[in-house]
């Protein structure tokens, strides 16, 4: 049995680990664009803080993959998936026969159309390492600009108040994660950032970069802001042109059942890029956290063995923005929700936002009042009536 894994992050690192554990004999062969073994993109902030060295934040060695008999094509990138003949097509003109194919491609940060020196990115090892060459470089007058209003613009947020950098936030909705948090949240994290010193500039869509070669400052509609270095956080998307000519049904991110198979016969997909058939929320759902990837990558080796496996649990990310603890659990898109009640407020410190549909918890967003996230949790998975948890939440 020959499986072809299309991605080295945490789901198709972890996957191809698992078929290991569960086929001695098969062929394994590993893709990825990255020239890296797997590291965590979880411990990429703590390297940057300084709390952990580099050669921590990887998770594997490069010896690891001959150990385990897999074959890992590093630097390479996949153009064709042909379900017919079986093979996919690299850019290099290698062509690469499977039985069962994963793809785990993750996504790809959305970028601006301006590129100077100062302007950067955080999804990767080397995004991370030429962040540390800016800050390592900053002069005494250094400013921060950050464009976004979702996670890696807190990862910014934190990394500038850690280097003592003087920061400008713009984004482009009126607040924060906008298609998840109702308006009181938002005022919320605002009031809480804008305490931390931080200058806030909403409904402020980019409009360009100034400077020659080096950055000195970035235009919104609000007006002109001074900044040396300048965060780029708006969001990831999947690169799913390549699946088309394949006939393999896409969404958001590329669709799968509750056991991560897609439309095509022996073609799976896990992690990040997978718009997976939740079985507790009854719904497509595409998730990208790292726990929720590696979760995906050991279930769905399972199923590409012949044990097949449903994919359920309750998915949650955490973090924390200048001493804001913040929870997103289960589905909390609010377009898809039948209402969304309010636990907590600004005065206290404190919202929780329990996210309904036909009667039951479906989701729920904790901002300062981590004590929620178990009976939230928990009522999700089991089913719970939503007054429930409000009646528990608010006692």
């Amino acid at each position: 049995m020959r499986y072809v894994i299309i991605g080295g992050g945490v789901a198709g690192t972890t996957a191809a680990g698992e078929l290991r554990k569960l086929d001695s004999s098969a062929e394994i062969t590993l893709i990825s664009e990255e020239q890296h073994p797997l590291y965590s993109r979880v411990l990429l902030p703590h390297y940057l803080l300084g709390k952990v060295e580099r050669d921590r934040v990887f998770l594997k060695k490069e010896t690891w993959y001959a150990e385990q008999e897999i074959e890992w094509l590093r630097g390479e990138m996949v153009t064709v998936v042909n379900p017919r003949n079986k093979f996919v097509g690299l850019l290099s003109g290698r062509e690469i026969e499977y039985d069962k194919l994963l793809i785990t491609t993750g996504g790809h940060p959305r970028v601006i159309d301006e590129d100077l020196r100062g302007v950067s990115y955080f999804r990767t090892l080397d995004d991370a390492d030429h962040m540390n060459q800016l800050f390592l470089g900053r002069g005494s007058n250094a400013r921060g600009g950050i464009y976004g209003g979702g996670f890696i613009a807190c990862e910014y947020l934190n990394l500038f108040a850690h280097f003592k950098i003087p920061t400008t936030l713009a984004h482009r909705g009126a607040h924060f994660w906008t298609r998840v948090l109702e308006p009181v949240s938002g005022e919320l994290i605002a009031k809480h950032l804008t305490d931390q010193g931080v200058e806030i500039h909403a409904n402020a869509p980019l409009q360009g970069l100034e400077g020659d070669k080096e950055l000195t400052g970035f235009v919104t509609s609000k007006g002109r802001h001074e900044a040396s270095i300048f965060g780029v956080g708006i969001g990831v998307a999947p690169d799913l042109s390549w699946l088309a000519e394949a006939g393999i049904e896409t969404g958001f991110g590329i669709k799968v059942n509750e056991y991560l198979e897609t439309n095509i016969p022996d073609i799976y997909a896990a992690g990040d890029v997978a718009e997976y058939f939740d079985t507790i929320l009854g719904r497509q759902l595409n998730i990208g956290n790292w726990t929720n990837a590696m979760s995906q990558g050991r279930v769905v080796a399972k199923t590409m063995v012949g044990e097949r496996t449903a994919y359920e649990m309750v998915t949650s990310y955490a973090m924390n923005v200048l001493g804001l603890d913040m929870i997103f659990i289960g589905d909390t898109l609010k377009a898809v929700a039948d209402q969304v009640c309010l636990i907590g407020s600004i005065e206290t410190g404190g919202i929780t936002q329990v996210h309904e549909r036909d009667g039951r918890i479906v989701g729920g967003v904790c901002l300062g009042r981590n004590t929620d996230r178990g009976a939230i949790t928990k009522g999700i998975k089991e089913k719970t009536p939503a007054s429930e948890i409000i009646n528990t939440l608010s006692g």
